[in-house]
């Protein structure tokens, strides 16, 4: 870590050396609408996501979009936003709604933060805890730099040394102005909190979008040559196959990998087997519906799916076939 400034290897800088930034890698969710307790896990820079309707595929772009509104705005006006705590909260449940989001770089350094949202008769909806914290290596002991529950907490004030050897955390408690308040929102401000400071911009830096891709080639084109060159860690694409015709979407899906591989994460829902023909088998995950709530699986953990892909199968083949997206993975 470079001390005293945003540095290559900081934590939540995707600026460093390519093949090494850092990206999402792992995404828990739960009481949130159809996610009642749902794990992405195994999260490649190109992440595709298919499933019938009404499986929660809008509802993954909707939770990463939740947290970029509550940074922004405060957990009381994005819940509000999406028709109140009640009408957001998984069917039966009474909450809190968590997300947890893990971020990691290829070699092999992590960081967690977690976001507990509930209700509360008299303060409204609230930040019941939020905690961030990160570690050097996959098994090195974590450090929170960020603890708090209903505005008030605690944050490390030397976080600059927590890569010396034999050095313990400084904790200094702080009272937020409200408890819908992040913590990351208010300690992001100071550069003195450099964790929390990376980690807000980075989620402010993601683009959430329900862009279809209806332009023509020039305007797909035009749109990736203006975001080559913007710092967006994140890109969120839901259906980019419409109205583009189907020998066009292997060269679409290599466009974003590019996108990927210059950088950034790119999160798409298809329901396109053309589309799924430019894409590997780890990069795609599947949501079903189990008893009213969504299910996630990854492809990739499938060795029946890896054999008949070895042997020449395409990844759209499969997807008509059925044998992609069954409620019990192959």
């Amino acid at each position: 870590v470079t001390r005293g400034a945003v540095g290559r290897n900081d934590p939540f800088d995707g600026r460093g050396c390519k093949g090494n930034q850092v990206r999402i890698k792992q995404i828990d969710i739960k009481n949130y609408r159809l996610f009642k307790d749902v794990t992405f896990s195994g999260l490649q820079r190109l992440v595709v996501v298919i499933g019938a309707n009404g499986t929660g595929k809008s509802t993954l772009f909707d939770v990463l979009s939740f947290l970029q509104d509550a940074l922004n705005h405060g957990v009381e006006i994005a819940v509000s936003w999406r028709g109140g705590f009640r009408n957001l909260v998984s069917r039966g449940q009474n909450g809190p709604i968590k997300v947890e989001i893990t971020f990691g770089e290829r070699t092999g350094r992590q960081a967690t933060y977690m976001l507990s949202v509930g209700l509360d008769e008299s303060a409204g909806t609230v930040v019941d805890r939020e905690v961030l914290r990160y570690r050097r290596g996959q098994y090195g002991k974590p450090w929170r730099f960020v603890d708090f529950r209903r505005g008030s907490g605690k944050a490390i004030t030397n976080e600059a040394e927590w890569d010396r050897t034999g050095v313990q955390p400084e904790w200094t408690e702080y009272t937020l102005t409200s408890p819908n308040v992040l913590a990351i929102t208010a300690l992001g401000q100071l550069e003195r909190f450099r964790v929390a400071a990376q980690l807000r911009r980075l989620i402010e830096s993601w683009r959430i979008s329900g862009l279809h891709m209806s332009e023509a080639r020039s305007g797909v084109e035009a749109w990736f040559a203006e975001h080559d060159s913007m710092p967006h860690p994140l890109l969120a694409v839901e259906g980019p196959e419409s109205r583009l015709y189907p020998d066009r979407l292997r060269e679409l899906s290599e466009e974003y990998r590019l996108y990927a591989r210059n950088g950034g994460q790119v999160f798409i829902s298809t329901y396109s087997p053309d589309f799924l023909d430019g894409v590997d088998l780890d990069e795609v995950h599947w949501l079903v519906k189990d008893e009213g709530f969504s299910v996630a699986h990854a492809a990739g953990e499938s060795q029946l799916l890896r054999e008949l892909i070895k042997h020449g199968d395409s990844l759209g083949a499969l997807w008509k076939q059925g044998l992609l997206g069954r409620r019990v993975p192959l």
